[in-house]
């Protein structure tokens, strides 16, 4: 668990239920409020949830995360919630760049890394 940080409340959009049970215990075991999505239709109750992080899958059924990325930091409301892109696609860096997430996540990933992620964030 991290000390002397913030706890985060973090939307996690993951359409993999393995990747989202393995992302949820790392997360409420650092301490952290884990919200699991399988879609971007979480994305319509924002306000409601008020996450201090998002961390979103790619490759969602239906829909790039990159869309909803950019979506998310067009609106005025929500642009300032930091996103971490998270796939296995190549190129992740620059397509993360492009579409204005504040970090990216390579699959499969290091608890390390993920970790760091956080400790930015709280």
């Amino acid at each position: 668990m991290l000390i002397n940080s913030k706890l985060l409340k973090i939307l996690v959009i993951e359409d993999n239920l393995d990747i989202k049970e393995v992302l949820d215990y790392i997360l409420q075991d650092e301490g952290h409020e884990a919200i699991p999505c399988s879609d971007g239709s979480s994305l319509s109750a924002l306000d409601s949830i008020n996450p201090d992080l998002i961390l979103m899958d790619e490759l969602l059924l239906g829909v790039r995360g990159s869309d909803l990325v950019k979506k998310l930091k067009s609106d005025k409301t929500t642009s300032n919630i930091p996103v971490v892109l998270i796939s296995a696609v190549p190129h992740l860096k620059d397509l993360a760049e492009k579409c204005g997430a504040n970090a990216y996540l390579e699959k499969p990933f290091n608890i390390d890394a993920l970790t760091d992620i956080l400790k930015r964030y709280s």
